[in-house]
């Protein structure tokens, strides 16, 4: 076998590895039939021309976490129908039954490839208005002919702070100084508002001790941002859902049930907090 033979074995071999070791990873998801990078919301307002488009063409960007892979492919529509755009995230699929009615209940979660990183050294927003671990959360119920749709997303809170790992075992997180986060923070809830529109923010973070100062700092941008598009509850979980006590949550769907000056309640949430 000639060395140019050889050296191509060994790269497929490498290539396979790859492909297996993603395949085996939890939480990457590709389907050949199916788009998985956008919400039942977005199809169902999509042209006849965009549904005819291949999966790899029309995929959200946000979730595609093998766009690079597929960068070159795309300019070469003969090869989509072997391309698939593979997303990180849950996907759970159960049939249900009530008062004898089955049904088929799907939650898909897409997290963003966008600002994507491990727990404390990734925090806030980029210059783009990117969320640190974006996750775009739906629940899809299905009954015969009949779907419905309910999204929600989360993200760390969207302006500039950090949180670096040191010796404590919760490291105080830091707000940038030197940077203006108005500028982010608009970019950010600007592409939320055009994507899902109206928002409800439900900021979970203690309001007192270290993290106060980042719930301070999230509704001051909020009313400086003043956009009628935009609806702020704080809500702090700990306090108020200590020793288990969550019938206090009640508290929390009563503020959300609020009507808005329209009359109109806001079904579209983005849920913005600090993981623990």
């Amino acid at each position: 076998m000639c060395s140019n033979a050889l050296v191509q074995v060994q790269d497929n071999k490498t290539f396979l590895s790859m492909i297996n070791g993603v395949l085996s990873t939890d939480g990457f998801y590709f389907c050949t039939d199916y788009d998985l990078s956008h919400t039942q919301q977005r199809l169902a307002n999509t042209s006849p021309d965009f549904q005819e488009m291949s999966l790899l063409e029309r995929a959200d960007q946000r979730f595609v976490w093998n766009g690079n892979l597929l960068r070159d492919i795309i300019a070469q529509p003969e090869l989509h129908k072997f391309a698939f755009p593979v997303i990180h995230g849950f996907i759970v699929m159960k049939p249900c039954r009530i008062n004898a009615k089955i049904f088929e209940w799907i939650l898909i979660s897409r997290r963003s490839c966008f600002r994507a990183g491990v727990r404390y050294y990734v925090r806030g927003i980029d210059s783009e208005g990117h969320a640190a671990n974006f996750v775009e959360t739906e629940q899809i119920v299905q009954y015969q002919s009949a779907k419905a749709s309910f999204v929600q997303t989360r993200g760390s809170m969207p302006f500039f702070w950090s949180q670096r790992p040191n010796l404590k075992y919760k490291p105080k997180p830091l707000i940038s100084s030197s940077t203006n986060h108005m500028d982010g923070f608009k970019r950010h809830f600007e592409s939320q508002i055009l994507i899902y529109g109206k928002q409800v923010i439900l900021n979970l973070v203690n309001q007192k001790g270290s993290e106060k100062p980042l719930e301070q700092a999230f509704a001051k941008m909020v009313d400086g941002m003043d956009n009628g598009m935009i609806r702020y509850i704080a809500f702090d979980f700990h306090k108020e859902c200590s020793k288990m006590r969550w019938h206090r949550l009640q508290i929390l769907v009563d503020a959300l049930l609020l009507k808005d000056t329209h009359g109109l309640s806001m079904m579209n949430f983005v849920c913005m907090f600090m993981a623990k």
